[in-house]
């Protein structure tokens, strides 16, 4: 999924255990050899005892599930029937989660069954008890108005403005809060939905639409099955009014892409390489697609980017894009990412959530490869960095390891995937390749935990990577090498010796890290010499010979950047420029770039004139030009005005943001930015504009007065700046653009512009109270903020206090807005 990950959502006392490492942690028998017990070393990791999978009485099998709605009340009807063995000898109750539920009824085996209720759930006494081998069956009626897992979106808008849909998202336990299950990953079943609703909407759920059919009274009832079993966290509704496309991909998966109707032009930049996408899973992975078909849709208001479901795919319709938008913000990514959650989530799903990054690290890292796939290595490696960054900056907070509840969504995702890229690196791509099918296959349709991977290694290619999985799965912290080289001669022979040490802190928990490291000499008659070599020691030296007594260029260590790290390596200008020039790899000439930045102008504009010139990866146009965009000579105008025309919106957009002041005999070329087909550089061009050429602010908005852009970007920030120049019409444009008849990330946009305009009346006051109990934190967190700002000013308490004292709010929704007063 992409979100932050629930691992954070608990806090608890973390203990180091010590054991010793044959079995990555596997204490060894006491018979263990004495010659290996003396080779064998100490490890130290966390210990989670609490996050062990939890203990079940039974094996869920069939679910199905019969559902009904009053959208407006938010409310649920439903009946669920569980079937299952039990696991234990004698089974006389039955717990399932369901909290705020309301059971009516409920029959054990056809028969009444007594049923008690707490905060949690639903304890059903089974009479006769259930014993070892039979096949048993449990019915709940209930209703439910679910605050989590299920979603209303609109049915209370009286404008028409809004979409009126219902969505889920169960991950992690939420589904539990609209039908009573146990909602828990530990346990796998297969689910039917049946749903009956207005026959004006349409219908998804998990599996194959078995049928639609025409109740005759505005309704029809929608009935789903899956053919396979996989865990309640996966079991997902959309409804609302669409339109579908049929694709499929060159094996033959059934593609449904859901779009809304009004939008058709939206649906090809939207879903590009949807059916590419698929053929390329089953070929790096080895694994025909695991299930049935496979649905994709769009939804207002979602709480994150998007959710894996078991064949059906729900995303924010924030990705639901046109042409323009594509350059801005795209579904590739996120795409590839949830469809490889079908595999790696779905298909076998971790026991526990402390095992779940063998469900977000392996999402993150495919999409990456089908980037390398359409656009080659240097977008691989530039993604590559991108989560390098992340796992580092996360690392500055703490050194929590991917698998630690308090690791956190850069462990489970960025860091997982890159410690993926540097297996392969480790033990080959082809080599893990066979692992990781060998892996799914194994376990197809089952649970797995850290060590089954861990198994399929030895396995299929007899290894026993327990010094890998320690150090980059198990133990936190990433190495910090210190690096610096020397030109010498030893014994009449010259050398180029690079001394390594590693300098990250180190304690019980980080300790050296050992990993395969090139080192790489380039000599200025343009050839270059090469080690691959373990680097394990604190401090270890590198010899390359220079057989031929060349002139070194510049030294790369770890070149193409495969190992999570930080350096230090200094290096002269000099040596930067050549490297950012001559160097294979396209993520080595940008670090090479990126360490021009401390120099002056004068000194580096003429590497990076040829320097954007000669590059075809457009991020490395970017930096170049960044870094004189605000260089007042003509040469560094002449390569801004070549960049504003530049063939990539990501060179346009970083002119655009990083410009300061823009003279008035360039002042054309960003004007011609006003008609960009990126809406970014469009937003970016015109707020920059107005500010230095206000008296032009008319013709501006002219230009741009059928621009909206994302989540309407242009057109918040196009009323915010004519409001700022006294436009009423435009102030009374960002209010009801606030209101809750908008997706949250307009309004986000225009609460945060009626901040800085400082406007507060009493519709802006009612829709921040909406906004303050709304259940995308997304939309929820920037509007405490204005309000915060809000209330800080006298003037505008008393219009807070009384939206939340007469805005009829649900009582709940009361107690939270009166919390909030409280506490500002």
């Amino acid at each position: 999924m992409e979100k932050h990950t629930l691992m954070n959502s608990h806090r608890q006392r973390v203990r180091a255990v010590t054991c010793s490492v044959l079995l990555c942690g596997i204490a060894p028998c006491a018979a263990v050899p004495a010659a290996l017990a003396q080779s064998s070393h100490t490890a130290r990791w966390y210990s989670e005892p609490q996050y062990e999978p939890p203990e079940r009485q039974v094996d869920m099998q069939p679910m199905r599930l019969e559902l009904q709605f009053e959208p407006r009340e938010g409310l649920v009807r439903g009946t669920v029937t569980h079937r299952f063995t039990p696991l234990r000898e004698r089974v006389d109750s039955l717990f399932l989660h369901g909290p705020g539920i309301r059971v009516s009824d409920a029959t054990f085996n056809g028969r009444p069954a007594r049923f008690t209720t707490t905060p949690g759930g639903i304890t059903v006494h089974l009479v006769p008890p259930a014993n070892w081998n039979s096949q048993d069956s449990l019915t709940l009626r209930y209703e439910a108005n679910p605050r989590r897992g299920l979603y209303f979106i609109g049915w209370k808008d009286s404008t028409g403005e809004s979409r009126k849909q219902i969505w889920s998202q169960g991950q992690g336990i939420d589904n539990r809060h609209w039908f009573p299950c146990h909602d828990e990953q530990n346990d796998k079943l297969t689910t039917e939905t049946i749903v009956t609703f207005d026959a004006q909407y349409k219908v998804l759920s998990n599996g194959t639409r078995v049928r639609v059919r025409d109740n005759g009274d505005g309704t029809k009832t929608w009935h789903y099955r899956m053919s396979h079993p996989h865990s309640t966290y996966l079991v997902m509704l959309g409804i609302g009014d669409y339109a579908v496309e049929e694709r499929r991909s060159k094996s033959g998966v059934p593609l449904h892409l859901w779009y809304y109707p009004e939008n058709p032009e939206r649906v090809e930049p939207t879903y590009r390489y949807s059916a590419e996408a698929v053929d390329f899973m089953e070929k790096e992975t080895g694994v025909a697609y695991p299930w049935e078909s496979y649905a994709q849709i769009p939804v207002q208001d979602f709480l994150y980017g998007a959710m894996e479901n078991t064949t059906a795919t729900v995303f924010g319709d924030f990705f639901f894009v046109d042409r323009r938008a594509f350059l801005d913000q795209n579904y590739i990514g996120v795409n590839v990412h949830e469809l490889a959650h079908q595999w790696f989530g779905d298909y076998v799903t971790s026991r526990a959530a402390r095992h779940g990054w063998l469900h977000e690290s392996f999402a993150t890292f495919y999409p990456k490869l089908f980037l390398r796939h359409l656009d080659g290595e240097d977008a691989y490696q530039w993604r590559r960095r991108s989560e390098h960054d992340s796992a580092l900056k996360a690392s500055r907070q703490n050194r929590f390891p991917i698998l630690h509840s308090q690791g956190g969504r850069e462990r489970a995702y960025q860091k997982g995937s890159a410690v993926l890229d540097m297996m392969r690196y480790t033990f080959g791509e082809d080599a893990v390749r066979r692992v990781l099918t060998h892996f799914l296959k194994t376990h197809a349709y089952g649970l797995v935990e850290s060590n089954d991977l861990y198994q399929a290694f030895q396995d299929v290619l007899g290894l026993s990577p327990a010094w890998f999985f320690e150090q980059w799965i198990y133990r936190g912290g990433e190495p910090h090498y210190a690096v610096s080289y020397g030109d010498v001669s030893r014994n009449g022979a010259r050398i180029t010796s690079i001394t390594v040490r590693q300098e990250h802190p180190r304690d019980d928990l980080v300790g050296l890290f050992r990993m395969p490291l090139v080192f790489a000499v380039y000599y200025a008659d343009g050839t270059m010499d090469s080690a691959r070599v373990m680097i394990e020691r604190e401090t270890q030296t590198v010899d390359i010979p220079n057989r031929e007594n060349k002139t070194i260029a510049f030294v790369l260590f770890d070149p193409g950047s495969w190992v999570l790290k930080t350096v230090s390596f200094p290096k002269t200008f000099e040596e930067l420029e050549l490297q950012s020039l001559r160097a294979r790899d396209m993520i080595d000439r940008y670090d090479a770039v990126v360490g021009m930045r401390e120099y002056a102008p004068d000194k580096k504009r003429a590497a990076l004139l040829r320097i954007y010139e000669k590059e075809r990866f457009a991020a490395m146009r970017a930096e170049a030009v960044t870094q004189l965009v605000n260089d007042a000579n003509p040469a560094s105008w002449g390569l801004v005005r070549t960049a504003l025309e530049d063939p990539s919106a990501e060179v346009r957009r970083a002119v655009v943001r990083a410009v300061t002041e823009i003279p008035p005999s360039e002042r054309s070329s960003f004007e011609r930015c006003l008609k960009d087909s990126s809406y970014e550089v469009v937003a970016g061009a015109l707020q920059k504009l107005i500010d230095q050429y206000p008296s032009e602010a008319n013709r501006y908005f002219e230009i741009t007065a059928q621009d909206r852009g994302v989540g309407n970007q242009v057109r918040v920030l196009r009323h915010e700046l004519r409001a700022g120049l006294g436009h009423t019409s435009s102030l009374d444009s960002l209010v009801r653009l606030a209101s809750p008849a908008f997706e949250f990330r307009t309004r986000v946009r225009a609460f945060e512009a009626l901040g800085r305009l400082n406007h507060l009346d009493n519709d802006v006051a009612m829709a921040l109270c909406d906004a303050l109990t709304h259940p995308n934190g997304r939309l929820r967190g920037p509007a405490a903020e204005v309000a915060r700002a809000f209330m800080k000013q006298s003037a505008y308490r008393p219009l807070m206090r009384n939206a939340v004292a007469n805005g009829g709010w649900h009582t709940w929704k009361a107690e939270m807005l009166q919390e909030f007063l409280e506490s500002n």
